[in-house]
């Protein structure tokens, strides 16, 4: 599966979306590893009180490892203190790390009525969950084909896809 075969739709804590967007956060945690290919598109959902869609990235790499290792490798990274990283995996013997890179901010947020009621017709993930092509491409059109273009070399903010990125 390649980066443009499907988008992996995020849901996080506005706080969190927001340094992500501004480039502070570049890794993003999560107890479950999802199947994303490097340079996959990112849409970036910031939950209550936001609950909106507001913004895109790209996925770098992801990677799974135990727990003290990813925050060895990531920590200064994830926008977390340490405690609150070890109280997310307390009882947990692998962590997941997805490194983002190329932010960009929708100007303007689509919100979750628009989401519910639109033609996208879906409820945000807790955590996340894949878009096709076609469904990520009628969420955040300008975006999608952005990501088309970054993904042809077309333009320059294209993402390394190297492991370790």
């Amino acid at each position: 599966m390649g980066p443009t075969d499907r988008a992996l739709f995020l849901s996080l804590k506005p706080a969190f979306a927001d340094l992500i967007l501004d480039g502070k956060k570049t890794v993003e945690l999560r107890k479950v590893r999802p199947r994303a290919a490097a340079g996959a598109l990112a849409i970036v959902y910031a939950s209550t009180p936001v609950r909106a869609v507001v913004g895109t990235c790209a996925v770098a790499d992801i990677g799974q490892e135990r727990p003290g290792v990813i925050w060895k490798l990531h920590g200064s990274r994830t926008g977390l203190r340490s405690q609150d990283f070890d109280e997310y995996f307390d009882g947990r013997s692998t962590a997941v790390a997805i490194t983002l890179v190329a932010p960009r901010r929708l100007d303007e947020p689509l919100p979750l009525k628009a989401l519910r009621s639109g033609p996208h017709g879906f409820s945000p993930p807790q955590s996340f969950r894949y878009l096709t092509s076609a469904q990520a491409a009628a969420l955040v059109p300008s975006e999608w084909a952005h990501h088309l273009k970054r993904c042809a070399g077309l333009v320059s903010d294209r993402v390394a896809v190297a492991a370790g990125s």
